[in-house]
């Protein structure tokens, strides 16, 4: 069994506490290790050690060539390793090699190696023209990094949303301490084991436990100078609140409740099949997910009909076989919450087309599974339309006319991710503008790619993630300015008070 203390120094640490607690692997029940549970002191020397580590020459004073190559250092780790962590990652999350493997890890790579291949000629220094007034002078911006960055990442996705926040660190020059979920942190560990191997000590960092404790520690630490946290949006109001106080940079990527439109003249096949992947990826665990289904009276039921269909052929099972399509939850609470939801969606007058139970099969085990569930009848005034359940949970609603879809679509407190799906993808063009999302897909769902910036709009959070972009949330400018007059008589605004 794998037994994860925490990592700082450029060394494992034994928590002061001496308190650990298991990892759970939700597609069997069964504990599959023990990460350390964190206190206050354990934060503090994370932090101290992160710090010493920027103040040091030996990282302050790195070329954006140099970070550049340690970003294809990261790269080439995490491709030499891969097998291994997407082993940690399924165990302890129930993701699928097939969605590690296909997606997450080359997602990481290409964006590492992407980000280093810009950033030597990256604009960290800027000069602006000269002007004239009030007098000539010499001016240069210079990009700096902000200091100690705290990295807090969900459960459904540690390594790939560990990395989507390191990779614009380090290019920047920050150093880090990365307080992954406590359930879900053995993949997150090993790689700052692996990345610790070749970059100076103390530049990342990993401390592990609770929320209340750890999180709050390390969010309000006077040493940490930017928060970036992916999560929901509850404990991102609540995080936001707790860096007001040291006025620290903050970017947040929250949950959502992605509207998807079907237009009169979509392509039924292509909907069906896409819709139904929108919600179903990694058994909608994603914040992504496309769970709400607006779709006109026309098109309604052979709709739903080939839905129901494409989400009954789906296997669950062990993540770590490569046939498995539907993932666990990650957890019994979060089983039993999700549960809930439908049990809510039933009481107020939804009704089920499929699923809308935990499945029991031998394939299941004691594994903690949610059948794929398509709801019907939906208002978007019910709980299942406006709360995010975050699991296999579609909710399908009926509208008349474009005009009613796209207020429907936006009649929510989130904004992270929209969609269209349409035979005439460039009249879909013109009602993006009209989303208020952060991502707007045609004729598609999860497409992410590394060169576009993604955030969202309202309480899905702010800032950007992914793109070379996402380094400005962690530099900070500075403008130097040398005056070319070197008389004192002829300096011009000193003649507003001195005579």
């Amino acid at each position: 069994m794998i037994s994860q203390p925490l990592f700082y120094a450029g060394a494992r640490q034994e928590p002061a506490s001496g308190r650990y607690q298991d990892v759970i692997d939700p597609a069997t029940g069964q504990v599959v290790g023990r990460t350390a549970r964190a206190a206050a002191a354990d934060v503090d020397a994370a932090v101290r050690s992160a710090k010493q580590a920027f103040d040091n020459p030996a990282w302050r004073n790195l070329s954006a060539s140099q970070r550049a190559d340690i970003l294809l250092g990261l790269a080439k780790t995490l491709h030499d390793n891969a097998a291994e962590l997407i082993a940690l990652e399924a165990t302890s999350t129930g993701a699928s090699v097939v969605r590690m493997s296909s997606f997450d890890l080359p997602a990481v790579i290409q964006m590492a190696m992407n980000v280093a291949s810009q950033l030597p000629e990256y604009p960290f220094v800027q000069y602006p023209p000269i002007r004239p007034l009030p007098e000539a002078h010499h001016v240069r911006v210079v990009k700096e990094p902000l200091g100690v960055c705290a990295l807090i990442t969900a459960w459904n996705g540690p390594l790939l949303l560990f990395m989507l926040k390191l990779i614009p660190a380090l290019a920047a020059g920050n150093t880090v301490v990365v307080k992954p979920a406590e359930n879900a942190s053995l993949s997150t560990f090993r790689l700052v084991e692996l990345f610790n191997q070749f970059l100076p000590p103390g530049v990342v960092n990993i401390v592990t436990g609770g929320g209340a404790e750890v999180g709050d520690a390390l969010t309000g630490h006077p040493d940490v100078a930017k928060i970036s946290f992916t999560g929901s949006t509850g404990v991102g109001q609540h995080i936001q609140k707790r860096a007001a106080d040291g006025l620290k940079r903050v970017t947040l990527e929250l949950g959502g409740k992605g509207p998807s439109i079907v237009l009169p003249d979509a392509d039924l096949e292509l909907t069906a099949r896409g819709a139904t992947f929108g919600y179903l990826l990694h058994s909608g665990q994603i914040c992504l997910s496309g769970t709400r289904l607006l779709v006109p009276d026309a098109l309604h039921d052979a709709l739903v009909e080939r839905m129901v269909e494409l989400a009954g052929s789906l296997q669950p099972g062990n993540p770590l076989d490569p046939n498995t399509t539907l993932a666990p939850m990650a957890s019994e609470a979060h089983m039993r919450r999700v549960l809930g939801y439908i049990e809510a969606g039933k009481a107020e007058g939804a009704r089920l087309a499929c699923g809308g139970g935990r499945l029991t099969s031998p394939e299941c085990g004691a594994g903690f599974f949610v059948a794929p569930t398509i709801f019907t009848e939906v208002r978007n005034d019910m709980q299942i339309a406006r709360e995010e359940i975050f699991g296999p949970v579609l909710s399908v609603i009926r509208y008349g006319d474009v005009e009613e879809a796209i207020a429907i679509a936006n009649d929510s407190c989130y904004g992270l991710t929209a969609g269209l799906w349409s035979s005439d993808p460039v009249a879909a063009y013109s009602l993006c503008s009209r989303l208020q999302a952060g991502t707007v897909w045609i004729n598609d769902w999860h497409a992410v790619t590394v060169d576009s910036p993604f955030g969202g709009y309202k309480q899905s959070g702010y800032g950007k993630e992914l793109a070379i972009e996402s380094i400005e949330n962690y530099l900070q400018s500075k403008s130097i300015l040398a005056s070319f007059e070197r008389k004192p008589e002829f300096k011009a605004m000193h003649s507003m008070i001195l005579r």
